[in-house]
Parts: structure tokens; sequence; C-alpha cells
């Protein structure tokens, strides 16, 4: 799949750095405009995945600190910086991208099997809790669940991941959407989307049937 940035009629951020790239404030603040325009070109792209641009735009952060400091000023090919990074930031958010969609497609097909042969039996049972996300917190106090919580996290989005902190930490979704800087519509799916995650994280390491 040829990468956005060279596309033709492509319109992509310049990057503009001089010398040895240090991932610092002082260098990634001016940044964090290009990096908002290449998550945001991603999210709008075929198929639009608007609700997934903040974790774009996390994921195309964290390529340009990782990355970064690889560019040699001085290589012989003259390259500028933005020359350097900007494939490689697109690159990160394709495959974030293809992977998400890859997750939806798979979850909503476990769903939807789920939905047709449901036998109102609760994966976690626990009568007290009102829905999956509570109960596998309520699990959390089983040594085994608390040991597996790094591994399971893993199939989780940053964005996610923090949603599933707060969560954790008895978090109704009106304070996760003050806290994060939110809408309340993209907190729910979120939490949507963590819960589809984690259920079927748990089912493929084993914790549950």
């Amino acid at each position: 799949m040829k990468l956005r940035c060279y596309s033709k009629g492509s319109i992509c951020p310049s990057y503009k750095h001089d010398g040895v790239f240090r991932p610092d404030n002082k260098t990634l603040t001016p940044l964090m405009a290009d990096l908002k325009q290449c998550a945001n070109c991603m999210a709008c792209s075929q198929p639009k995945m608007i609700d997934f641009r903040d974790d774009l735009q996390q994921v195309a952060a964290i390529t340009l600190c990782e990355k970064g400091p690889l560019y040699n000023p001085a290589h012989g090919s003259h390259a500028n910086f933005g020359t350097f990074i900007r494939p490689r930031i697109c690159v990160s958010l394709m495959n974030a991208k293809n992977k998400e969609i890859a997750h939806l497609k798979h979850f909503t097909s476990i769903c939807n099997e789920d939905d047709e042969v449901d036998d109102g039996i609760d994966l976690l049972p626990n009568p007290a809790a009102d829905s999956f996300i509570e109960q596998f917190i309520w699990e959390n106090s089983v040594e085994n669940f608390e040991k597996a919580i790094p591994k399971l996290i893993q199939f989780l989005t940053p964005r996610e991941q923090q949603v599933f902190k707060l969560i954790r930490d008895d978090r109704r979704n009106s304070d996760i959407s003050e806290t994060l800087n939110l809408s309340k519509p993209r907190v729910s799916a979120l939490t949507r989307q963590v819960e589809q995650k984690l259920r079927q994280a748990c089912k493929d390491s084993g914790l549950i049937e």
C-alpha cells in the first residue's frame, strides 16, 4: 500500500528541524501542529476513523520521539529532517489504523456471534457488577488477574490504556471526559472498545472461557 505522504497532491507538514534531534519539550512543542496534521490526514482517509484521531496523534508523537534521534544531519544523502521523519510517521500511523480496523472487524464478528448464542451467563460472575469492565476490575483482586494486567493492556491503544486506568480508579465516564478533555460520546466509544478488547484478550489468555 502506498504511503499517503507519497501520494500525488499530498500536502504534508514540513517537520522543520535543524541539527541533531532531541525529544525534549523545546524540540517537540513546535512540531505538535505537524503531528496533528498527519494524524488528521490518516483519520480522514478511507475508511474514515475520526474517533481514532487522538490515538493516531499519540502514535505519531511516540514515533517522532523514537525515530527522530536516529536522524543524522551529516548523512551523505543530505536529506532534511522532514524527508527523514515523514514516511516513518506515516508508516506507524498506517499500521496503527490497519491494526485497529482488524481489531474492530474481529470484535464485531465476536459480538455478533455472542448475540446469537447468548445464554445469559456472565463471563466473570459477580452479581454486584453492572458491566464487564466492573466485573474485570472486581476480579483484579485475584492474584492471577493482577499479574495478567500488564500483558492484557498491551492489546489497548495508549488512549484506551488511559481510559482503563481511570476506570480502575473507579472514575465514571463524566469524570474521564473531563480528565482527558474528551467528549462524552468519545469516552463511551473508548469504554466499549476497552471492554471488547479485554474480553477477547481474557479469552485468548485462558482467563475466562
